[in-house]
């Protein structure tokens, strides 16, 4: 690969990173046309590395491209979030029984004290710092058992998945039960440490419907 080529894919990730980060904070709005020509322009690159980011952040669900209209940022509707728990549901039970006989037990027990220190930052946090704390609890869990799945490509995909759904807590302020997260997540780890894996599993399940059903609440 020559040296060109190199600072080309460099180039096309920052793109990646920065255009996908204009998305989830709705600095680019749901259903807004997108003018390559314009962000050429205002990023002082050319049109190539725009459009290699946009169509990889197209395949991720963020961008939704229209045959002779253009791109567009995707829409957001209830029949997402649907389809988004649903996939994720399934990818999140194939996670738990993958990663249950490597994750370590050492591992187990630093995420429950993760989840003890953020209770007592709880009350003192405003939204913002609410919205990083389910933030840094998802990579605790969620993240430790897509590591421990072994499975890059089922970890890019609850990864993508789960950005989608900060898509949302980001546009419509998500009132974030701390408590209720954080009970749900200590139920999942401790059936991991007794070594009840189907017990995880239906934890798991219980945990994912009741975050559907916490943003769709504030979805609708």
């Amino acid at each position: 690969m020559s040296k060109k080529q190199l600072n080309r894919y460099v180039l096309t990730d920052e793109l990646y990173a920065l255009l996908k980060q204009q998305i989830l904070s709705h600095v680019m709005p749901a259903g807004e046309k997108i003018n390559i020509d314009k962000l050429a322009r205002e990023l002082g690159v050319s049109n190539i590395p725009i459009r290699e980011s946009l169509f990889r952040l197209a395949s991720e669900g963020f961008v939704t491209i229209i045959p002779f209209k253009g791109m567009f940022v995707a829409e957001m509707s209830l029949k997402d979030i649907n389809e988004i728990f649903e996939i994720r549901t399934q990818l999140e039970e194939l996670a738990i029984r993958k990663a249950a006989p490597r994750i370590t037990k050492e591992r187990l027990q630093q995420i429950l004290q993760e989840l003890e220190r953020a209770n007592e930052a709880a009350a003192e946090e405003n939204s913002e710092e609410k919205e990083n704390e389910i933030r840094q609890m998802n990579e605790g869990l969620h993240g430790t058992l897509l590591l421990y799945a072994d499975n890059f490509n089922l970890q890019q995909m609850v990864s993508s998945l789960i950005e989608r759904i900060h898509r949302y807590l980001n546009l419509h302020h998500y009132k974030i039960d701390l408590e209720a997260e954080k009970a749900e997540h200590r139920s999942i780890v401790n059936h991991l440490l007794a070594y009840n894996t189907e017990g995880a599993v239906t934890a798991m399940r219980q945990h994912l419907h009741n975050s559907y059903e916490r943003l769709v609440a504030n979805f609708n």
